[in-house]
């Protein structure tokens, strides 16, 4: 499970035959891996946790890799173990999160690792190891194609519990995203969710991280606040759905380890 160095070909076990992609040199991919993953009921950090005999977050690294040639790794929660997990992949970098204040500090400490140069950032989680290099390449190109700000890849479920929803306003423009523990009992119905994977403009990020605030049930500076930003400043995200809900959920428990395995 390793990319050919110095081509843009990848196999992995989970893609029927071979794809081919151009590396973008001028998008950066940042992987959130620094939690530790409680409902794992373990010891390990999540993105540790093995799927098909490899660390589940190879996966991810791996469908980074076939798009972009730059890749920064969040790594919190033995973060040593996942910086030897990756020790093969020589070109990623790596942020250290000390402390793990949520998915927009994340983003954040991951910042000074961006090299000059770069445009636009896709932000994925390291718990999604079904996400394919397609549905990445997918994402970068409609958020160019509609020369917005922020692009949130989203996804329908019948069952949305614990996933973010995306709140739409007359006009169809996103609003805002309400976490499953701000949520008020009306907005638990909303199917439409956010899948956690981002595709945004550099500039717009450096704008506005520094603004997050921690004032909500997690006591968090949630990525997703960034939204709310988007359309007060007149420019509301942009929405890819994915018709394949199982590519973008998060694997939390052994039930849905388990489970992407045999997808796998």
């Amino acid at each position: 499970m390793k990319l050919t160095k110095g081509a843009s070909q990848l196999t992995c076990p989970f893609f029927f035959g071979r794809i081919f992609l151009s590396v973008m040199q001028d998008v950066v991919a940042i992987i959130l891996a620094a939690g530790k993953g409680t409902r794992m009921k373990s010891d390990r950090a999540k993105v540790l946790h093995e799927i098909a005999g490899a660390p589940m977050i190879l996966y991810v690294v791996e469908a980074a890799l076939a798009v972009v040639e730059n890749v920064v790794v969040v790594i919190g929660h033995q973060a040593e173990g996942v910086r030897e997990a990756l020790e093969s992949y020589t070109t990623l970098c790596f942020s250290v999160q000390e402390e793990q204040l949520g998915t927009g500090h994340a983003v954040m400490t991951a910042m000074p690792e961006v090299r000059a140069g770069i445009h636009d950032g896709v932000i994925l989680c390291g718990d999604t190891p079904l996400i394919k290099p397609e549905t990445i390449r997918g994402l970068i190109d409609h958020h160019r194609a509609t020369r917005g700000d922020l692009t949130l890849l989203a996804t329908t479920l019948e069952e949305p519990f614990g996933y973010g929803r995306i709140i739409s306003d007359a006009q169809g423009d996103v609003i805002r995203i309400v976490e499953e523990a701000d949520a008020t009992d009306a907005e638990k119905k909303i199917s439409v969710v956010n899948s956690g994977t981002y595709c945004v403009k550099i500039d717009f990020l450096k704008k506005f991280l520094p603004g997050l605030r921690s004032d909500n049930a997690q006591g968090e500076f949630y990525l997703t606040d960034v939204v709310e930003r988007a359309y007060e400043a007149g420019d509301p995200a942009s929405l890819l759905e994915v018709r394949d809900t199982l590519e973008v959920l998060g694997v939390n428990t052994r039930e849905e380890l388990t489970r992407a395995e045999n997808l796998l």
